[in-house]
């Protein structure tokens, strides 16, 4: 789906606060606009012109953090942390030209996850996403973008739905909620998964949390999944690896093998994959682990019915 230059961009209006809130946060409402740089945006939110001419949004924390985000695939490509350390990895063999989804970051997969009825991983990476809100919390830079039904996704799946996806950036950590909303007067079925790239050093990765859950082993045959369960306490990355772990905790560890660990933990993504293509992907396979907050297990909706997932990353 080509990209277009169409994004929201903020229009101020006054702070709110509460005296009995211990968190002091101001919004800013958006509108429509064509342009880069047109209206204001919370303190540490600012939107430019990134690769291939795409619209990218910046969030830049009091502490020396910051994050990027595309609207084409509401794709975060950057988490940087006070040192100057981008945690995430593009591939680099990703293109910005929005015709085909970013490869690398934190890409989304919905309405489904892989191989299915319709294209891989499902459409919400291919389309433009737009921004409803800014705002910022005793100093923390947030966005909401929201992504709809258009004909492009009718064409794929003939649903109306609204999708939500608040980043938050920390000093040191990135927070996500992703909230899918039924709009249609249908019931519709999903699966939907956050792809997350981390930089690393594959040699020297491990991660832990994932001992007892059930796995869905997708290696050597990605068709016909091999059940078992993981017995390991540390998960290491010698080959190729594509695996599901069912029921996974909601909090896992990753050593990125280059002296970080980084806490991964969520509320109702049930589910978890990791995935290293080794020889597959020989020019980049060293330089990334991917660690995947995922709904394997299909979500029902109902009319007005929504579904809430949330992610934390966080150096440590």
């Amino acid at each position: 789906m080509a990209a277009s230059c169409m994004f929201a961009v903020s229009a101020p209006f006054a702070a709110s606060s509460s005296s009995s809130s211990a968190r002091r946060s101001r919004r800013f409402g958006v509108v429509a606009m064509a342009s880069v740089g047109q209206k204001v945006y919370a303190p540490g939110v600012a939107v430019s012109e990134g690769n291939g001419g795409l619209p990218k949004i910046s969030l830049k924390s009091p502490q020396g953090s910051e994050a990027e985000i595309y609207l084409f695939g509401g794709c975060v490509t950057s988490w940087k942390v006070p040192s100057g350390k981008d945690l995430l990895f593009v591939r680099p063999d990703a293109v910005f030209n929005g015709q085909k989804p970013i490869s690398g970051g934190i890409p989304h997969c919905f309405p489904q996850f892989g191989p299915g009825a319709i294209q891989q991983h499902g459409f919400a990476r291919n389309m433009n996403w737009s921004i409803t809100d800014s705002e910022v919390t005793e100093g923390d830079p947030a966005v909401t973008l929201e992504l709809k039904d258009d004909s492009y996704s009718r064409s794929m799946w003939d649903f109306s739905f609204q999708a939500l996806y608040k980043v938050t950036l920390h000093s040191t950590s990135l927070s996500t909620t992703l909230t899918i909303i039924n709009t249609d007067d249908k019931p519709f079925s999903f699966n939907s998964a956050l792809h997350t790239y981390f930089s690393a050093s594959i040699a020297g990765v491990s991660v832990k949390g994932l001992k007892g859950s059930k796995t869905l082993n997708k290696d050597p045959d990605p068709k016909n999944p091999l059940e078992g369960k993981e017995e390991r306490e540390e998960v290491t990355f010698p080959g190729f690896v594509d695996c599901v772990y069912l029921g996974a905790p909601s909090e896992l560890t990753l050593d990125n093998g280059l002296g970080d660990k980084i806490v991964i933990s969520n509320t109702n993504w049930s589910d978890a994959v990791l995935w290293n293509p080794h020889l597959q992907m020989e020019a980049c396979y060293k330089d990334f682990v991917c660690v995947e907050n995922a709904k394997i297990e299909t979500v029902q909706l109902g009319p007005k019915e929504s579904w809430v997932a949330e992610q934390k990353i966080e150096l440590i």
